[in-house]
């Protein structure tokens, strides 16, 4: 069974700034089932809309999933992460992709993020992990270690 999802059906496929005019118009009097009709979206979608837009900050549109929950890093530390991997690169110390879960798992100790059991136990991060950190971050080479070697034996 392959780990990347493939999507199924075109559910909450409203753009998301579609569905902010739609909330204009119902906060300027119109009704949700009117203005939703003459969109043609689902009622429950400006609904839902707006009820999370009054909590927080609204980023994508539909249900969030649960993996932001369980996210370990902020993106801005695996940006600091993916940073620092490169920065590694650029100077050849290869890094193996064993070697990046390591330095996964001492950054989350460094800034006393709660980290999954089975990562203490092992001493580094999953591969699961890894996967997906790098996956977000798609400019960041994982195998830092094959370009090291070619440049280090080939040249």
């Amino acid at each position: 069974m392959p780990r990347t999802y493939r999507r199924k059906t075109s559910w909450g496929s409203t753009p998301l700034e579609e569905i902010e005019r739609a909330a204009s118009e119902v906060k300027g009097g119109k009704s949700i089932r009117s203005v939703a009709k003459e969109r043609q979206i689902d009622r429950s979608t400006p609904r839902r809309y707006i009820k999370k837009r009054d909590t927080q900050e609204v980023k994508s549109v539909g249900y969030s999933g649960t993996a932001s929950a369980k996210r370990v890093f902020s993106e801005e530390v695996e940006k600091e992460l993916a940073e620092h991997i490169k920065k590694l690169a650029e100077q050849f110390h290869g890094i193996s992709p064993k070697k990046c879960r390591e330095l996964a798992l001492e950054l989350a100790g460094r800034n006393n993020i709660p980290t999954p059991s089975n990562w203490t136990e092992k001493g580094l991060a999953g591969r699961k992990c890894k996967k997906q950190h790098f996956s977000r971050l798609a400019q960041t080479n994982v195998f830092c270690v094959v370009y090291y070697f070619t440049i280090t034996f080939f040249r």
